[in-house]
């Protein structure tokens, strides 16, 4: 992309976008934390980094001609470990 104008509007946009996102998906993390469905201690910054930086990264290679198959794999085993993660912290 360059600089112009318009590009310039789009990545703006894109970059509000992405924080709003970011932002409720860390409210709703802090939220269960403090409703007890995640573990006390769970760093809620933390977790929500990792989910977007998965979400980031399933997109470029979506857009990278990946297989279906392959991405669906890929968010299962990621959920599958942060689940084990977070319910060996529950005990």
């Amino acid at each position: 992309m360059t600089d112009s104008t318009s590009t310039l509007d789009t990545s703006a946009y894109g970059a509000e976008l992405q924080n709003s996102n970011e932002q409720a998906l860390l409210a709703r993390i802090q939220r269960a934390i403090q409703d007890g469905e995640l573990a006390t201690g769970t760093e809620a910054a933390t977790l929500t980094g990792l989910v977007q930086s998965l979400w980031h990264g399933q997109s470029v290679r979506s857009n990278a001609d990946t297989a279906r198959e392959n991405l669906l794999a890929t968010a299962q085993f990621a959920c599958g470990l942060i689940s084990q993660h977070l319910t060996s912290s529950m005990s």
